[in-house]
């Protein structure tokens, strides 16, 4: 009997050869994104007719990664193909964000009574919110139905339908992915940092926190577009991704604030038309206020976080 072992060198050599998966281009990795992001909207839509407030808001999120991936990679996807789409997604939103916004808002503000003296709570001010839940609750939910049910959702529909089925796709969408995806997101990163400048420069009030808010939707759609990135390049995307959503909620306790104040101002004055106090308002005002200062305390840091060469180094410059 021979004590010979048989030679490994055909099995390893076999294994050697097996066919690897191919890099995916960039037009392939929007259109698989497009898909899946068209596919989460239809689905979300029973729920969303049903006043679920988890559906309204897994679609709400659906159409800003949708608009997201529309204009953010503009180097991919035909811009002025995109846009009018873009746009009707936008439309879509706010008809399914003013209800929950302004119901956030509310139970925001009822918290905060919650938690004030017993002795600085004057005037009906809890039934008041309360009556303001209960008609943003019915009126809501008919402002939902109503866009859902209209012809202009539909015909949204149908366009996005068009766009998976028929990219409108670059000349550079035949790009490898993890080459040319990057360059869009690095374009992101410069449009975020002069939004951020401009904010920087204009002393506080209302201009300034317009620049703000600005700013915040600039930090989202880098977000969004690194969801996209993060399974093509990996942990720089994902670093970036994790940086941009810190920022994200600063800005948005930033933008919560702005909003609170201005509802307040309109709430007192409703309550001193009645003949009722406005003395909680004015409390609740000044707390909103010191938050939205903490913020811009807390925002250099923050700034300091993103801007780190660790997070943005690995990005491509403009040539």
């Amino acid at each position: 009997m021979s004590n010979v072992a048989p030679s490994a060198g055909p099995q390893q050599s076999s294994i050697d050869q097996l066919p690897t998966e191919p890099e995916p281009t960039a037009g392939q990795v929007v259109r698989d994104a497009l898909s899946a992001q068209v596919r989460n909207l239809r689905e979300q839509e029973p729920g969303a007719r049903q006043a679920s407030p988890e559906a309204v808001a897994k679609m709400r999120v659906t159409t800003r990664q949708l608009r997201c991936t529309l204009l953010g990679f503009s180097r991919t996807l035909d811009r002025g193909t995109t846009r009018p789409v873009a746009e009707e997604l936008k439309w879509l939103g706010a008809q399914l964000a003013e209800e929950r916004d302004t119901h956030e808002l509310v139970e925001r503000l009822s918290d905060d009574v919650r938690l004030l003296p017993e002795d600085m709570v004057v005037g009906p001010v809890v039934a008041d919110l309360r009556e303001a839940v209960r008609r943003l609750d019915r009126e809501g939910a008919q402002t939902i139905t109503d866009a859902l049910d209209s012809p202009r959702y539909q015909a949204l529909l149908q366009a996005l339908d068009q766009l998976t089925d028929e990219p409108p796709c670059t000349r550079r969408a035949d790009r490898l992915a993890h080459t040319e995806l990057p360059k869009s997101l690095a374009k992101a990163i410069r449009v975020l940092e002069r939004r951020l400048v401009e904010a920087d420069a204009i002393a506080p009030g209302r201009a300034h926190n317009v620049a703000l808010h600005e700013a915040r939707k600039a930090d989202k759609r880098v977000r969004y577009m690194c969801e996209l990135v993060i399974p093509v390049v990996g942990e720089p995307a994902r670093r970036l991704h994790h940086q941009a959503e810190k920022l994200q909620k600063l800005l948005g306790d930033h933008q919560d604030s702005v909003v609170a104040r201005a509802t307040l101002r309109l709430l007192a004055a409703e309550a001193h038309a009645k003949g009722h106090s406005a003395f909680t308002y004015g409390l609740l005002y000044a707390l909103e206020h010191q938050r939205a200062q903490q913020v811009e305390r807390a925002l250099p840091d923050r700034l300091a976080q993103l801007r780190d060469p660790r997070t943005i180094s690995w990005l491509p410059q403009p040539s």
